[in-house]
């Protein structure tokens, strides 16, 4: 029951942009769904009307600079580690210039992880200097000299050997690089869009007031580690440059992190109480983690935790009636399977079939359940009210749950094959459709509860503008990029997270600032 729990957790509270557009189309449009509206769903290639391809990406410029800022307390020589992600194609070999000064610097380097193509997703490298203050290290992919070192164990460049005090020197990378590379999904630097009517997540994603210090204070509820906090942090690190969300993210992957016991079907996570709920078993933050620094730790904890994940969500389909399913299990189990593949080093297939399992099942709900609901162009993934636990009395979908399902649903599209690929960017233009046309109360915010073919139910918080905002921009952006209609409610929506969105505690920062942070590069 989630409406239940989410009102009592409440009650207290006081109340260059043409290159990341093109990034963008390449990293999620493999093969673009068509023009989507009027009489079908058309896929890409199956007749004249669909748009054309995106153009290719042009080339991450493969000089870059890093800010180097030693922890409190950290003084005199450090081995410095850290990653870089890589966007596809951008490097099949870990090869990399550090410099310090125009000096070449002694480097151990490795790659990390692979993309479809086999190019490398991210290169780890350490190096040994001298850091009494801040300072920049000039990088450049593909580049050599400084000759080699010796690795050193990750734990040995951290405060303390688990990573909850974060490491003994940070690593600060341009914004313009993460969004780029492509890694924290489809971001947009801030500073791109400052002052623009996208700019509207900064006023509610606060990343300084929300950080670990805040989670620390409330960390025995487990309701404060709902949706994944360091996956938000880290995108909020991607989107600004800023020092307190990657502090955040990186210390609170490790928290997490330190709390998973076991492993294989025996893992268990450490938070309060949730042992057994799938929404709290998350994969993509640590996945996120190990490709930003290459700590294997945190690789092998995203393969188990995915392998728990199935356990608890094995039957990812839905049977009508009050059957448990929703949106945001199946969004987590995804996002689970699929951020698990991407890193894995020995168990990726069985988690890509895991992934395609789940998506066969959601992509089958969509088109089928409810047989009453006869719009082919406007599905949600729909079931009863009793399916979340709650009273309602009808049939429809949760529009905030749904941005998580959408959220994985993009992973799983980026890696899957053309066919596939296009059959869940269609399945997308349906969603996003319908919640503009229905999901939205007179005044035109998002239902808390979206009924078909009926009004939904209110929601009495401005806390889930955002959310909406990101399905209806993807449905916009996937179905060409013309529709009108689409085009205006995704601005409305952001315009009322912009005018009377808030974050009026912890819990709801997370949500908000997960997902829906990607909305303007689907609109950009």
């Amino acid at each position: 029951m989630f409406d239940s729990a989410r009102i009592a957790a409440m009650k207290g509270m006081l109340v260059s942009s043409a290159t990341l557009v093109a990034i963008l189309l390449s990293l999620s449009c493999g093969a673009c769904v068509g023009n989507i509206g009027g009489a079908g769903d058309d896929v890409a290639g199956d007749d004249d009307d669909d748009p054309p391809p995106p153009p290719p990406p042009p080339p991450l410029d493969p000089n870059l600079s890093v800010q180097l800022v030693p922890a409190a307390g950290q003084t005199g020589t450090q081995v410095v580690n850290f990653a870089v992600p890589l966007p596809p194609g951008m490097a099949t070999a870990p090869d990399l210039r550090v410099a310090n000064g125009g000096t070449a610097l002694p480097t151990y380097r490795r790659g990390l992880g692979s993309h479809g193509d086999g190019s490398l997703r991210a290169i780890q490298v350490q190096v040994e200097l001298a850091v009494t203050g801040p300072m920049t290290l000039d990088l450049e992919i593909g580049g050599t000299g400084g000759g080699d070192r010796a690795a050193v164990d990750v734990a040995t460049t951290l405060v303390v050997a688990d990573g909850t005090q974060g490491p003994k020197v940070w690593v600060r990378l341009p914004p313009a690089w993460m969004a780029g590379a492509g890694a924290f999904g489809a971001v947009v630097p801030r500073a791109e869009i400052a002052g623009t009517p996208l700019d509207a997540w900064g006023g509610v994603c606060d990343y300084a007031r929300w950080d670990t210090a805040a989670f620390l204070a409330g960390q025995a509820s487990r309701d404060v580690w709902l949706f994944d906090r360091t996956t938000a942090m880290y995108r909020g690190y991607a989107v600004t440059g800023d020092a307190a969300p990657l502090a955040s993210a990186y210390r609170e992957a490790a928290i997490y992190r330190a709390g998973v016991t076991g492993d294989g079907a025996a893992t268990r996570i450490g938070v309060p109480g949730a042992a057994d709920d799938l929404k709290y078993h998350y994969t993509q933050g640590m996945a996120l983690h190990w490709l930003l620094t290459g700590d294997d730790r945190f690789r092998e904890a995203a393969e188990d935790v995915a392998t728990r994940a199935h356990g608890l969500w094995a039957d990812p389909g839905y049977a009508g009636g009050a059957d448990f399913w929703t949106e945001r299990h199946a969004g987590f189990a995804l996002l689970a399977y699929e951020w698990a593949a991407m890193v894995s080093d020995d168990q990726a297939a069985t988690f890509r079939g895991w992934g395609d399992q789940a998506v066969a099942a959601y992509l089958a709900l969509q088109a089928s359940w409810p047989t009453s609901w006869t719009d082919a162009n406007a599905r949600c993934f729909a079931h009863t009210a009793d399916a979340h636990g709650e009273s309602y009395g009808y049939t429809g979908c949760s529009p905030w749950m749904s941005a998580i399902l959408a959220d994985a649903l993009e992973v799983h599209a980026a890696r899957a094959d053309a066919a596939r690929a296009a059959e869940v960017r269609a399945g997308l233009v349906r969603l996003g459709r319908l919640i503009a046309r229905d999901g939205r109360d007179g005044d035109g915010k998002p239902f808390y509860w979206m009924g078909l073919g009926r009004a939904g139910e209110v929601d009495d918080y401005e806390e889930h503008w955002g959310e909406s905002a990101y399905l209806v921009a993807m449905a916009w952006h996937y179905g060409g990029r013309s529709d009108a209609t689409l085009r205006t409610a995704a601005d409305e929506l952001v315009t009322g997270l912009r005018e009377r969105g808030e974050a009026g505690q912890l819990r709801s920062f997370n949500w908000q600032c997960r997902s829906a942070v990607q909305t303007p590069a689907y609109l950009k």
